[in-house]
């Protein structure tokens, strides 16, 4: 069973593409431009977060800078 204090990966979609003065805000997370079915723009960001308060406070900052938030997936560990 999964702690509160754990580290684990996640990939996070967001509307739109980031530019490099917001990417570089995110340290060592995977940022990777996509397009959505329609065509229209997505970013994925990949990567581990320290803790589920990170992952608060990350969703927090998208949010701030005024980010569509589309989808945050946890990745399972095999």
């Amino acid at each position: 069973m999964s702690q509160l204090d754990q580290a684990v990966q996640y990939t996070i979609r967001i509307e739109g593409n980031l530019d490099n003065a917001v990417a570089s805000w995110f340290g060592p997370i995977r940022i990777e431009p996509e397009r959505d079915a329609q065509g229209q723009p997505i970013t994925r960001l990949t990567g581990e977060v320290a803790d589920q308060s990170a992952l608060v406070g990350l969703v927090r900052h998208l949010h701030a800078l005024g980010i569509v938030l589309l989808s945050v997936d946890r990745i399972r560990r095999e």
